[in-house]
């Protein structure tokens, strides 16, 4: 009697496993893509705690520097005006007009533009624009240049949905009117004879409030089960609205196996039950994976980012960095570090005092200009009575040391001397350090170590 084995896939633990890796596989590629889709939801349509700031196709100028009242960016910078706009292209191309730089001598400024993975292919502005301003032709994948705009500068942009976040600088009260006078000479226009006012069907889709699914389970600890579905159907409409590069189409086709396509009609109940629980399996697995890369693994005193911005093939830095600093500029056009430990390798805190000290020959590398950043432990700046939230080279009052030194104190309470000073939370924290148009050995610069100080 011959015995035969069956070639039916099982229903059981295998499919489980294969739908679990694909399931981390996943989020690690798409959590940048439907953080893209989530803010700009919560931007263009508001939700029940933020009103919306524009629709689609139009600018919005954030008039004065952030504060930790700003909620719906993580680690904004406190040293700039920002204006933004998410561009949908798949309708003709749009005209974007970037301000003369030869109307504000020494005024940093640039337009960023991101695609909806993310990757800030492209960064407008007086080191690559017309210093008396001009007119610039975004075109979608596929798009043509109408003919009454050729001869103007064109870019070619990665998806349809495109995420401009401006970036001018700013001092005090005194100097607000000198930089709105820049930001109001950027202009956001339809090419002639195309339409205005669609998004993406992802973002017109998007199921509830739009909340990020790392800080759900993460820090909010939401059950994996309860947040896992939306974020994989979110990703599939994602990526029917923004297909993936070439390059990626083999990790799309792994995707596939697990059930994962991209669809605006995906629907999660459609999967098997061993698939749908190895899916949110994985769903956890990454979203622990992402948040321990958050932390230096070695405790470092500080971390240098050297792909922010452009990530080529390094999924989980674009991912990692969608979680903490989405929008992050690529590093020819600032440089960032991470501070989460001190010089005795333990995390930073406010139950103990420190102080950071740059020597006058290590200052940091930076033609245009530098800051320091304090952020809570929910990733936005900490409310504190002196409100300030940022030191840098323009912060004004700073005190140098005799020999042109800068000793910067970070402290719960106020020191006696306040001029260098930079109020921490009782709890957690951590730092960002940018430094804007970082000189060519900026990746090689050494950040100073916080020193912990007795109380």
């Amino acid at each position: 009697m011959s015995t035969t084995t069956s070639t039916t896939p099982q229903a059981g633990p295998p499919r489980q496993a294969l739908a679990r890796s694909i399931g981390l596989a996943a989020f690690v590629y798409g959590y940048p893509l439907v953080e893209s889709m989530r803010t700009c939801r919560l931007q263009t349509g508001g939700s029940a705690s933020s009103p919306a700031r524009a629709p689609i196709d139009a600018l919005y100028h954030i008039t004065q520097a952030s504060t930790d009242r700003d909620r719906d960016i993580v680690t904004p910078a406190n040293d700039l005006l920002y204006s933004t706009a998410w561009i949908y292209l798949g309708d003709g191309p749009r005209l974007l007009t970037v301000p003369a730089a030869r109307r504000h001598p020494g005024r940093y400024f640039v337009l960023p533009l991101y695609d909806a993975y993310t990757e800030n292919f492209e960064n407008l502005g007086p080191r690559n624009c017309n210093p008396d301003g001009e007119t610039v032709v975004l075109v979608g994948p596929g798009g043509e240049v109408p003919a009454a705009l050729q001869g103007h500068r064109v870019v070619r942009c990665p998806t349809n949905l495109v995420w401009l976040i401006g970036r001018i600088l700013v001092g005090d009260a005194d100097d607000l009117p000198a930089a709105r006078a820049l930001q109001a000479e950027i202009a956001l226009a339809p090419a002639p004879g195309t339409a205005l006012g669609r998004r993406p069907v992802a973002v017109e889709q998007w199921q509830g409030e739009p909340l990020d699914a790392m800080a759900e389970v993460h820090e909010q600890q939401r059950p994996p089960e309860d947040v896992a579905p939306r974020f994989f159907t979110a990703l599939c409409q994602a990526l029917a609205d923004s297909p993936a590069r070439s390059q990626d189409q083999g990790l799309l086709a792994w995707l596939g196996q697990a059930g994962l396509h991209a669809s605006p009609a995906f629907a999660w109940e459609a999967l098997d039950a061993p698939t749908r629980a190895g899916l949110i399996e994985g769903f956890a697995d990454a979203v622990a994976l992402v948040a321990s890369a958050a932390r230096s693994r070695r405790a470092k005193p500080w971390v240098l980012a050297s792909r922010a911005g452009r990530y080529g093939n390094d999924y989980l830095v674009r991912a990692l960095t969608a979680y903490i600093g989405l929008g992050a500029l690529a590093t020819d056009e600032a440089l960032y570090g991470a501070g989460h430990f001190d010089a005795q390798a333990q995390p930073l805190t406010g139950q103990r005092n420190y102080r950071m000290r740059f020597s006058a020959d290590e200052m940091p590398p930076a033609d245009a200009f530098w800051s320091v950043t304090l952020y809570d432990a929910d990733r936005f700046l900490y409310p504190n009575a002196a409100r300030r939230h940022s030191i840098g080279d323009r912060t004004p009052g700073l005190r140098r040391d005799a020999d042109g030194g800068l000793a910067l104190t970070f402290s719960h309470q106020a020191p006696a001397d306040s001029a260098n000073w930079l109020p921490t939370p009782a709890g957690p924290f951590y730092l960002i350090v940018r430094l804007y148009h970082p000189q060519a050995d900026a990746p090689r610069w050494q950040v100073p170590a916080l020193q912990p100080e007795e109380s």
